[in-house]
């Protein structure tokens, strides 16, 4: 199988810009892609605006930009549901977002989703996988890109396990979130491995630097995503990250 390689070797990950608010900010502020949400389908009552808001904004922006970054869209699953329904939620989600977004993200790093990070859900996390893979394959049209983002851990085998998963079922590419621990590296190297080129693959967590993101490229990472730095710094944290620019490559 050709190596599905990322097409965004610097990136803004998830979690800045939920409902699209700072959209000419950041899709103006010179990444190779921008992540908005996580987002649910539905709005929620915590500041969660809900898909169909997100993606307005964001297609009111990115219509008058002349060099537009690759966006994406982070899908979560609705607070107060049963895991059983994260099939039916994430197919909402990649329905909604499929005409703006250059990639959809299907987050399981965050906090509320922790508790499906175990072997006895695999089988609900593989028919998930399944689930969107055929919605996209049936819906005429629908070629975007899927991603799955997940903690990477320190030594759990588990998350290898997800992440071989989705790529059997179609997922283009994974988005990594390493641990803080001194094995980090040797981790997202191990994901490397057992992917063996089936899909891009993206690192996120602890990029504040050039040094980091070339650390990360020789551990195996086709691109990465920052995130606190920029939350910090704002677009000043560019030159600190990149040393020289590299173009992006296309998914075969």
């Amino acid at each position: 199988m050709n190596k599905r390689s990322w097409p965004c070797r610097l990136g803004l990950a998830g979690g800045i810009d939920k409902d699209g608010s700072r959209a000419a900010e950041l899709l103006a502020a010179g990444f190779d892609s921008v992540e908005f949400g996580t987002v649910t389908p539905l709005p929620e009552e915590d500041g969660n605006p809900g898909l169909a808001a997100l993606v307005s904004r964001l297609a009111a922006f990115s219509a008058d930009l002349t060099v537009k970054p690759r966006i994406g869209i982070g899908i979560g699953m609705s607070s107060g549901v049963p895991p059983s329904a994260l099939p039916d939620e994430w197919a909402s989600g990649l329905r909604g977002a499929r005409d703006i977004a250059d990639y959809v993200c299907f987050n399981l790093s965050a906090r509320r989703y922790q508790s499906l990070l175990n072997a006895a859900h695999l089988p609900l996390l593989q028919h998930a996988f399944q689930t969107v893979a055929d919605v996209r394959q049936s819906e005429q049209g629908c070629h975007v890109p899927l991603v799955l983002k997940m903690p990477l851990g320190v030594q759990d085998a588990f998350p290898l396990v997800l992440a071989e998963a989705a790529v059997a079922e179609g997922f283009d590419a994974i988005i990594a979130v390493l641990p803080e621990s001194v094995r980090r590296l040797d981790r997202l190297r191990l994901l490397a491995d057992r992917l063996r080129g089936r899909a891009g693959l993206v690192a996120v967590g602890g990029i504040r630097n050039a040094e980091d993101a070339q650390a990360a490229y020789a551990a195996g990472a086709d691109g990465v995503q920052v995130h606190r730095i920029f939350t910090e710094l704002g677009a000043a944290c560019l030159p600190a990250l990149v040393r020289s620019p590299e173009s992006g490559r296309q998914f075969a």
